[in-house]
């Protein structure tokens, strides 16, 4: 009998382990910049919430739109950059932004894009700034994706075009989808109740959290969705839960034989055709 407590006492310090972990992640250096791509960038610093962040301005001559990019977890700004400096190439500017507790941003702690929605708003104060009279989009993948949502879904008047890459539905079925994304469906089924420790340390109900219930506030938008059609994190029905929710114009591409993030990389003749595509049909960019 002593044994079985014991094990379950190990098992649930595991848990608490790994809910610790996974809410304070290592973070990954910057391994290029947009310098490096051949698109000049200037560093740049602002407030979020008490953290300070870090950012590259991508500045396109006589650019009328600001995009402003998020990674997903576990990355930082230099995932998005490639997407940046191929905008830049097309006569349009970039804010790249370093999440709180990932890259050299301030924080320690990572809300798996829910108060990371705070990040992006704050970025979009200061991208006005740098180019006050441009149009904004909000372009994130996965977590800064579903932060995206977040904030434009509590500010609609915060910005004009939404991009999402492999955005979740539900923020504890992605969670669950992390587990299964690395070790499958055994270890989704072992740490799943990791999603219930991390309640009282990101102080919110993960089960109440919904990218998708954010995107139904949204006030005509065009919103283009990416998804990979075998994503095994943030599953293609939540990406369509996503999209069918949305009232305004949009567009959902499904890469084929794509897992999650990955269609951006392994399909990006696809990926670039249809995100110019979208941006010249709602007129953000010129034909």
């Amino acid at each position: 009998m002593l044994w079985i407590l014991g094990g379950f006492c190990l098992y649930l310090l595991v848990l608490f382990t790994i809910a610790w972990i996974s809410l304070h992640p290592f973070r990954i250096p910057a391994y290029l910049t947009p310098t490096s791509l051949g698109a000049p960038h200037v560093e740049i610093e602002f407030q979020s919430d008490g953290n300070r962040l870090r950012a590259w301005w991508v500045e396109a001559p006589n650019s009328e739109i600001v995009m402003v990019c998020f990674h997903g977890y576990m990355m930082n700004r230099c995932e998005l950059t490639p997407e940046a400096c191929d905008l830049w190439k097309h006569g349009i500017s970039s804010f790249i932004v370093d999440h709180r507790a990932h890259g050299k941003s301030g924080g320690k702690k990572c809300f798996l894009g829910v108060r990371e929605k705070v990040d992006v708003i704050a970025a979009v104060h200061e991208a006005k700034k740098l180019a006050p009279n441009a149009k904004i989009g909000l372009m994130g993948s996965s977590m800064g994706a579903a932060a995206c949502a977040f904030a434009l879904g509590e500010d609609p008047e915060l910005a004009d075009f939404l991009i999402l890459d492999s955005a979740y539905g539900k923020l504890a079925n992605a969670v669950n989808g992390w587990w299964r994304f690395i070790g499958g469906r055994f270890l989704m089924a072992l740490l799943s109740p990791a999603v219930v420790i991390c309640a009282p340390m990101v102080g919110f109900n993960p089960f109440r959290i919904s990218v998708t219930e954010s995107l139904a506030q949204l006030k005509g938008h065009p919103v283009l969705i990416f998804h990979g059609a075998e994503d095994k994190l943030a599953t293609p029905d939540q990406a369509q839960a996503n999209f069918d929710i949305l009232k305004g114009p949009k567009e959902l591409v499904w890469f084929e034989g794509c897992n999650h993030s990955e269609g951006r990389w392994e399909q990006n003749p696809k990926y670039r055709e249809a995100l110019y595509g979208f941006l010249r049909t709602h007129g953000f960019m010129k034909s």
